[in-house]
């Protein structure tokens, strides 16, 4: 177990607070939070911090572009769909379902107001946690999927063996998160990648590995392409890892000025600044593609 680097509270509290959601209730005491990475590699904050309903209830209500109804990773994952039946877990209102064409669709969700306006769709979303409904529905799935759900479980391991649990032999886990080998890994004070958002962090190579003890093998991995109006997270992260950091050698005053005016360049492009697919640079999100390949206590 190694540490990787810690965050202050009272920042976290601060950022937070610029996007109206108050943690403090939810941090009490604790005065900072370490990033550890264990022996396969999934890194880890701690003390675990979680938001409850009304943390995640602040930040949609006071950030429109925090629930996205399309997303890029629903063509990708849809890409893979197969079989009869899938299950989407953590699926909010449900709008993934609009990418599923053949196969039949089950939701679980754990918010009251998003069951209930799935529901209202006509959907077949269930108030129901993974592991609970595992129990009641082995093997009876083809594809199990999820979105931006991983990175904000207190226990990984839950999700990859309640899910080799309701996967048929052959069946594929989709899972997209947040890509720790893009800009997001290097940005180490963006709060909405700390807790109590996200408490876990995914490399690719720990999603190859640590599937692996829960019956599966790694069948595909996608990097989506930046996303339009990520530019400032992108530009940030330059700026904070290359720009502003010490220079190992004495740096003179006109170098200064001119570092100085490239960063005041780069922190005005507005947050909308496109940036063109061709040139590929590694957005927000991963997509990981497992095959259910064995019992997972073989």
């Amino acid at each position: 177990m190694r540490t990787l680097h810690t965050l202050q509270v009272a920042d976290l509290i601060r950022r937070y607070d610029e996007l109206g959601a108050d943690i403090r209730r939810l941090v009490g005491d604790t005065q900072a939070v370490s990033l550890v990475e264990d022996e396969n590699g999934l890194r880890m904050w701690q003390p675990l911090i979680l938001g409850d309903g009304e943390f995640y209830r602040q930040l949609s209500e006071r950030n429109p572009w925090y629930y996205a109804t399309a997303k890029r990773e629903y063509d990708v994952a849809a890409q893979y769909l197969g079989g009869d039946e899938l299950l989407e877990v953590g699926c909010g209102e449900g709008h993934f379902s609009a990418w599923v064409k053949q196969a039949r669709y089950t939701g679980l969700e754990l918010s009251d107001h998003a069951v209930a306006a799935a529901q209202r769709r006509g959907l077949q979303v269930l108030r129901q946690d993974l592991m609970a409904f595992s129990e009641q529905h082995p093997a009876a799935f083809d594809r199990v999927c999820s979105f931006q759900v991983l990175e904000h479980l207190p226990v990984p391991a839950d999700y990859f063996s309640a899910a080799h649990r309701v996967l048929r032999p052959g069946g594929l886990l989709i899972t997209a998160v947040p890509a720790e080998d893009s800009y997001l890994g290097r940005q180490h004070d963006d709060c909405l990648n700390a807790p109590p958002h996200h408490v876990s962090r995914w490399t690719d190579e720990c999603l190859k590995r640590y599937p692996e003890s829960f019956g599966f093998e790694l069948f595909d991995l996608v990097h989506l392409p930046m996303e339009q109006g990520h530019a400032q997270r992108l530009i940030h992260a330059f700026v904070s890892r290359t720009l502003l950091r010490p220079s190992p050698r004495p740096v003179g005053l006109l170098e200064k000025l001119q570092r100085r005016a490239v960063v005041s360049l780069l922190r005005s492009l507005p947050a909308d600044t496109p940036i063109p697919d061709d040139f590929f640079i590694p957005g927000h999100t991963v997509l990981a593609v497992h095959r259910c390949v064995r019992s997972a206590d073989q």
